[in-house]
C-alpha cells in the first residue's frame, strides 16, 4: 500500500496499491469501486548472426513492449480476493557461437493480470539476426488483452536488426498513445563489410510531459553494449484520475541495440541493453563475423499492476 486513505482534490477518498510481484488483493469493507491498470511484461531482444565476411550479418531484433490494460470495476464486480499475477520480462537471446549461423530468438514476456478481470498482454521476443534483416518482437496486442478494446493500449513493436548496418531505433511512444516502447535493433554488418551501430532505445513520457533521454546504441564495429533503459518514467498512467502524486511506479524506456562486431572476426557483437521497468522490450544483440560470437539480446522488463481503491 502507498500511504493510507487519502482525500483527493475532487473529494474522493482512495488508497493506491502497486504490485511489482505477484500476490493476492483483498477487498476492504466500504469499497465503492476500483480502477485497475495491468502492464504486460516486455520481450527480450534477439541475438545477432555470426557469418562470413562479405555476407549479411544482421543484428537481433528488439523485444516488444507489453500492453497497458485498464478498467473501472464496481465493488460488486470483484470477489473477496483476487489473484494478481505480475508478468516476468523475457530473457534476452544467447549469443551465437557457431560460424555461419543465425542468431537466437529472444524470450517472450508473460502477461500481468488482476484475476480474469484485467489482463495486460506480454510483448514478444525479438527475432534472430539472419543473412537478411531480423524480425522485431511483437508488442502486446489489444485483442489478447482484457478489456480487448479502448482504453487498453497495445504495446509497441520492437525494431528490426539491420541487413545494411545500423540497427533500428527503439520504437518511439507518442504522448497520445501512452504505449510501452519496444526494444532497439542490434547493429549488423553488410555484405559490403560496413559495420553498423545499435539503435537507440525507445523512450517513455514522464508526468511533466517531457520524454526521458534515449539509451545510446553500441558503436559500429566495436562490440559495445547498448544502453539500458531508464525506469518508471511514464507516471502519467493515472493522470486523469488526480492521484498521480501518490504513484511511484510507471513504464520504462526500452533497451538500446548492441553494436556490431568488427569485420575481421576478432571482436564479438555487442550485448543489447536491458529494458527499464516496467513493461518495455530489451535491445537486440549485434551481428559478428566468423571467429567471434554474436551479441546477446537484452532482457525485457517485468510487468506492473496498480489498483486504486475508492471509498
Amino acid at each position: 500500500m502507498i500511504g493510507s486513505l487519502t482525500r483527493g482534490p475532487l473529494g474522493q477518498r482512495y488508497i493506491i496499491r502497486e504490485y511489482t510481484s505477484s500476490g493476492t488483493w483483498t477487498k476492504q469493507p466500504g469499497l465503492k469501486m476500483a480502477y485497475v491498470v495491468c502492464v504486460g511484461a516486455g520481450g527480450g531482444g534477439g541475438s545477432g548472426r555470426r557469418g562470413a565476411a562479405s555476407s549479411i550479418r544482421s543484428g537481433g531484433g528488439g523485444g516488444g513492449g507489453g500492453s497497458i490494460a485498464s478498467r473501472w470495476l464496481m465493488a460488486s464486480e470483484i470477489g473477496g480476493t483476487v489473484t494478481i499475477t505480475v508478468g516476468a520480462g523475457g530473457t534476452g537471446a544467447a549469443a551465437q557461437t557457431a560460424d555461419n549461423t543465425d542468431g537466437n530468438i529472444g524470450g517472450a514476456g508473460t502477461s500481468t493480470s488482476f484475476g480474469s478481470l484485467v489482463v495486460g498482454r506480454f510483448g514478444g521476443g525479438g527475432g534472430a539476426g539472419t543473412a537478411g534483416s531480423s524480425a522485431s518482437g511483437a508488442g502486446g496486442a489489444i485483442a489478447n488483452s482484457t478489456p480487448n478494446q479502448f482504453p487498453t493500449v497495445a504495446g509497441v513493436n520492437g525494431s528490426s536488426g539491420s541487413s545494411t548496418g545500423n540497427g533500428g531505433t527503439g520504437s518511439a511512444v507518442s504522448m497520445q498513445s501512452l504505449g510501452v516502447a519496444g526494444g532497439a535493433g542490434g547493429g549488423g554488418i553488410s555484405s559490403a563489410n560496413a559495420a553498423g551501430t545499435g539503435g537507440g532505445g525507445g523512450r517513455a513520457w514522464n508526468i511533466s510531459g517531457t520524454q526521458s533521454a534515449a539509451a545510446a546504441g553500441g558503436g559500429a564495429g566495436t562490440g559495445a553494449a547498448g544502453g539500458a533503459g531508464s525506469s518508471n518514467y511514464a507516471l502519467q498512467l493515472l493522470n486523469d484520475y488526480n492521484v498521480t502524486a501518490q504513484i511511484t511506479k510507471g513504464i520504462g524506456n526500452s533497451g538500446a541495440g548492441g553494436g556490431s562486431g568488427n569485420t575481421a572476426g576478432t571482436v564479438a557483437g555487442g550485448t543489447g541493453g536491458n529494458a527499464g521497468d516496467h513493461g518495455a522490450g530489451g535491445g537486440g544483440g549485434g551481428g559478428s563475423t566468423n571467429g567471434a560470437n554474436s551479441g546477446v539480446g537484452g532482457n525485457g522488463s517485468n510487468g506492473l499492476c496498480i489498483v486504486v481503491e475508492y471509498y
